[in-house]
């Protein structure tokens, strides 16, 4: 059977994806944050889920996985955004409270509702919450490239090294690239030379976009991402805390908003 190269390009294409919902959820309101903020729960969570499938057939990769998910289990943030994927998904709209800002723009928070939200992320703006779970998750492909660095990327796939690594042969590479049977037997050419050309057929992995991510530089059309850095004290972070059970079940959205009002006064007048 023909050797069968991999790639983490539709991974990656997934984490891209993201990223561009994150770009569209900072700076919205409304509606269309609710629907950016979908968007980026279903991209973010089928990272994983087209990483498991195009690495499936590389040896040792199922118990290095199994490792990686031990770790992403361990880390609430992470499990909070499967909760929330899940709910988005099949319950419906995701909890969270939003306010103005002075600038105009708009601030939201998550509201434990049904899931507590862990530590890490209270008093964060969604859109620094997400941010820093892409950047997990671009952490996380960038560990496979570092681990399966010919199996991830068929530009590395195609050189000596490669060759050897994979235990290949020319005839696996006519077979990729539909190539007629004996087409690469030119006598003497160095194999080096040989891939060096075939490269020019395929696609290699840009793995430059998976270490942007994974360092935290995030883009919007091309530009840095702007993410909101908030301090937890302000008037939408009270209002998060009292949406949440156990009172958040008993007092009507409007009473908890003026009982939040008042707390803010009642810290300034006492300050």
């Amino acid at each position: 059977m023909p050797h069968r190269f991999t790639t983490l390009r539709h991974p990656l294409e997934r984490l891209l994806e993201a990223e561009y919902f994150l770009g569209g959820l900072v700076g919205s309101c409304g509606l269309e944050f609710q629907f950016k903020l979908n968007a980026f729960l279903s991209a973010s969570r089928s990272v994983s889920f087209v990483l498991q499938k195009a690495m499936a057939s590389v040896p040792d990769f199922a118990a290095w996985y199994a490792l990686q998910r031990e770790r992403m289990k361990s880390d609430a943030a992470m499990r909070f955004f499967v909760d929330l994927r899940n709910v988005s998904q099949k319950v419906g709209p995701v909890s969270f409270v939003g306010c103005s800002r002075l600038d105009g723009g708009w601030t939201y928070r998550f509201v434990g509702r049904p899931h507590a939200v862990p530590p890490e992320l209270v008093g964060r703006d969604i859109g620094a919450c997400c941010a820093a779970h892409l950047v997990k998750l671009g952490s996380l492909l960038l560990r496979c490239v570092e681990t399966f660095p010919f199996h991830t990327c068929p530009g590395r796939a195609f050189t000596e090294e490669g060759m050897a690594a994979l235990g290949y042969t020319f005839a696996d590479v006519e077979a990729a690239l539909g190539l007629p049977p004996g087409y690469t037997e030119v006598g003497d050419f160095p194999a080096a030379e040989k891939l060096r050309i075939l490269s020019r057929e395929i696609e290699p992995l840009d793995v430059g976009e998976i270490q942007r991510i994974a360092s935290g530089s995030l883009r919007a059309n091309g530009r840095p991402l702007e993410i909101l850095e908030t301090s937890g004290r302000d008037l939408v972070d009270d209002m998060a805390a009292m949406m949440a059970p156990p009172q958040g079940d008993a007092v009507p959205q409007r009473a908890l908003f003026i009982r939040a009002v008042m707390k803010r006064i009642d810290d300034i007048e006492s300050s």
